[in-house]
């Protein structure tokens, strides 16, 4: 069908040529003209994009997204709108069914896994990964549950008004990019694959009929827009934490278990 299609090659390029941007732009070393020789306006593009704050400029991807999907949260749109392209799936593919949706998304994290027991190193251990994975998804949940509760957008041919923005995109990409973040400046074909797995999920929930194209598209932008953050917050807090564990005074950690979940608390005192 055109309209997936469509939408799987635009999601999908998308994301290749902007992980392959954030690859070229993570480098703080600046080529400088030669003498008498003026800037071009990629080169100068490039400077403009580097005097940019980290967040303001990993922002701008997910924003496209999240802003793509609010508009097309009717009939309109860059595509064929959230509406018409599920009048167009129904069509072709009326008896389509499929529950590796549900998994897809983890396959960036089990990549992460088995490049660490192969020996492969990415851009932080294996432990303080685990940090900034729970980071990531502590961040992307509240965001998605929140915005969920607030919007209430029905589901497809559903009563549930959980619809917007979809978790389960939103998931794919916020691991992707952390996927991304660790081993893509190895290979870009790492950051490829991590979202492959993302947009397959995407267009899969669509497919399955449980996601409007606007939640595929908005879930997207806050995963990644999730990941981002935590990863520029992570050093941050890690500073933090060195130097409160020097002074002894300002931080309490303890572990915690409430109704069936648990984990660890981490308390830091304001001065």
């Amino acid at each position: 069908m055109k309209s997936t299609l469509l939408l799987l090659f635009v999601l999908l390029h998308s994301f290749q040529a902007w992980a392959q941007q954030q690859n070229e732009t993570s480098s703080d070393t600046l080529e400088l003209s030669a003498p008498g020789q003026k800037a071009d306006s990629s080169s100068l593009a490039d400077d403009i994009r580097r005097s940019l704050h980290p967040l303001v400029r990993k922002s701008i991807a997910p924003s496209i997204l999240i802003g793509w999907g609010l508009t097309h949260m009717d009939d309109e749109g860059l595509f064929e709108g959230s509406e018409g392209l599920r009048d167009a799936v129904q069509r072709s593919y009326p008896d389509f069914s499929t529950t590796i949706d549900n998994h897809t998304g983890f396959a960036p994290v089990i990549m992460a896994v088995g490049l660490n027991l192969a020996g492969v190193e990415g851009k932080h251990h294996f432990t303080e990964q685990a940090i900034l994975l729970g980071m990531t998804y502590f961040l992307n949940r509240s965001l998605t549950n929140n915005l969920k509760s607030l919007i209430s957008i029905k589901r497809p041919g559903s009563e549930y008004d959980d619809a917007f923005p979809s978790a389960h995109t939103s998931t794919a990409f916020a691991y992707a990019t952390f996927f991304h973040n660790e081993y893509g400046s190895k290979s870009a074909w790492y950051s490829i694959a991590g979202y492959s797995f993302a947009t397959a999920t995407g267009v899969l929930r669509i497919l399955n009929d449980r996601h409007w194209l606007s939640d595929v598209l908005a879930g997207a932008g806050i995963g990644i827009l999730s990941a981002e953050v935590a990863h520029l917050a992570y050093p941050f807090l890690q500073r933090k934490i060195a130097n409160s564990f020097k002074e002894k005074q300002n931080l309490g950690i303890t572990p915690f278990y409430y109704q069936g979940a648990g984990g660890v608390a981490i308390v830091y005192q304001l001065h």
